[in-house]
């Protein structure tokens, strides 16, 4: 086992070596040279020459000690320092203590009582530190913005929704308010709370969002200053935005077909002598505006249980061109009367992946809208392929629920196109056509008896099964609406068993 030495016996044994390395050198060099003066007794006063003699070694001997004394104090007192430098740096280096790793007791000692001290330091702080990162993750994994400055008008945190509300840098932490944040409404907001002004939430326009900011005082002894939460509120009002325009459109749909029933209605009550021919022209009118009232209830009806997820797909291994020709026979007595010609390229018969109702009713409304607006002599084509590439992908809808294992953007895909030769659609209108209510010529349209919802409900549909579809179209030349479904690797059942109500 190591010994170890205190600190006040090495400078007893440093004082003592001093002392005996003096006296012996101071003996000896003063004898040799008294001895000297003594035996050279020729000159005229013998004493004086031996007490210069002696004086001579005396200085000798102190130079002597002085050279010898000197490096064994060094010596110890490096001795003693080299425990304490390890010791300071392993605490600048927070490195374990070297203890017990010295000569020197005192070292010793005091590095053992450094380390209880460190252990009771980490073992009191250790908790609250855990608990202090824990309370800062959580606070930079909250959706809402959390911006806090303190007393002097500088920034003393925000967390990760904060920044990107307001385009913030990654390292703000004592930046001055006002050259980081450009919103000057903002700016006075914490301004005036940072003075213990109080205030109401207040919305604000930054950027392209709608920012619901509330600023409360902070005052405490810890903290001083303002805390600002911001909540990102843009989805909410574009929800509000397509709320009042759905009730606004809804509301002048179902008011359209109405005023005309009741006003034939009316004129009918009041007027007991029309003519067989008018009235029967009158009734006509009120039943055609009754079954546009129907259509139009059934779609938002429709469209109510895919938005809320009342329907859900069932996926099954679907033949599309056998569904899309079980549709046109549907449709035909429409099309004989306009002359539109009707065909099915599906060289390969692909199987798609869906729901064979949900499937169906796709390709009626887009067979529908085909038939609508496509001139006399026109042509309706439907073309099925496999495609490698899923296009836009609608991405997670409810379809994720009932596929085991949804195929990747690079997998097996079966393309579905809707083509006619009808009237187009202006290309400014191309991104519009799949929301409700949305017309390119509501006159026309009207008058075709579309609801304005077949095509929101096709999309709807799409998406929830796991696909997209798109729009293309020139205007005077007919359109073309794109559509994707994952394949299958079955056979698709039997016509009759998925041929739907």
């Amino acid at each position: 086992m190591q010994k170890s030495f205190r600190l006040r016996t090495l400078f007893l044994l440093c004082g003592l070596a001093a002392a005996v390395s003096t006296a012996a050198v101071v003996y000896g060099v003063g004898r040799v040279a008294l001895e000297a003066a003594l035996d050279d007794g020729a000159g005229p006063d013998p004493g004086a020459t031996a007490v210069e003699a002696l004086g001579g070694a005396v200085f000798a001997g102190a130079v002597a000690v002085l050279l010898l004394v000197v490096p064994i104090s060094l010596w110890f007192g490096g001795f003693a320092r080299r425990p304490l430098a390890r010791l300071r740096a392993a605490l600048s280096a927070r490195e374990p203590l070297p203890w017990p790793g010295g000569p020197l007791a005192e070292a010793n000692a005091l590095a053992a009582l450094l380390a209880r001290f460190l252990e009771d330091h980490h073992r009191e702080v250790g908790p609250l530190r855990e608990e202090r990162d824990e309370l800062a993750f959580l606070v930079d994994s909250v959706g809402e913005g959390i911006l806090q400055v303190g007393a002097d008008g500088r920034i003393v945190r925000a967390n990760r929704a904060a920044r990107e509300l307001l385009s913030l840098p990654e390292r703000i932490e004592d930046q001055p308010l006002s050259t980081l944040v450009r919103h000057g409404d903002l700016r006075e907001l914490l301004d005036a709370a940072r003075r213990g002004a109080r205030a109401e939430p207040v919305e604000l326009a930054i950027d392209d969002r709608r920012i619901l900011v509330a600023a409360h005082h902070l005052e405490g002894r810890a903290m001083r200053g303002a805390v600002a939460v911001l909540v990102d509120v843009t989805p909410l009002r574009r929800l509000e935005t397509v709320r009042r325009d759905f009730v606004a459109n809804a509301s002048h749909e179902l008011k359209t077909p109405l005023t005309s029933i009741r006003g034939y209605a009316e004129t009918l009550l009041s007027d007991a002598a029309l003519p067989d021919d008018l009235r029967h022209r009158f009734l006509t009118t009120i039943h055609d505006n009754a079954a546009r009232l129907h259509r139009i209830v059934e779609d938002l009806l429709d469209l109510s249980r895919l938005e809320s997820g009342g329907w859900r797909p069932v996926p099954r291994p679907v033949d599309i061109a056998g569904v899309a020709a079980d549709v046109w026979e549907g449709l035909h007595h429409i099309a004989e009367r306009k002359a539109i010609g009707f065909a099915i390229d599906a060289a390969s018969q692909p199987t798609a992946l869906g729901d064979p109702v949900g499937v169906r009713q796709i390709l009626a409304n887009l067979l529908d809208n085909a038939i609508r607006y496509t001139p006399d002599g026109g042509r309706v084509t439907v073309r099925v392929a496999r495609s490698n590439r899923p296009g836009r992908r609608a991405g997670a809808g409810p379809f994720a629920l009932g596929l085991p294992h949804p195929p990747a953007d690079t997998g097996d895909w079966v393309v579905v196109e809707v083509v006619d030769t009808g009237i187009g659609i202006p290309g400014d209108a191309l991104s519009r056509v799949f929301e409700r209510f949305y017309r390119v010529d509501p006159a026309r349209s009207r008058e075709a008896g579309g609801t304005g919802l077949g095509l929101a409900i096709v999309k709807h549909l799409v998406g929830s099964m796991g696909g997209d579809v798109v729009a293309e179209s020139e205007l005077g030349k007919g359109s073309t609406f794109r559509f994707w479904l994952p394949a299958a690797t079955a056979p698709a059942e039997s016509r009759e068993s998925v041929a739907g109500p």
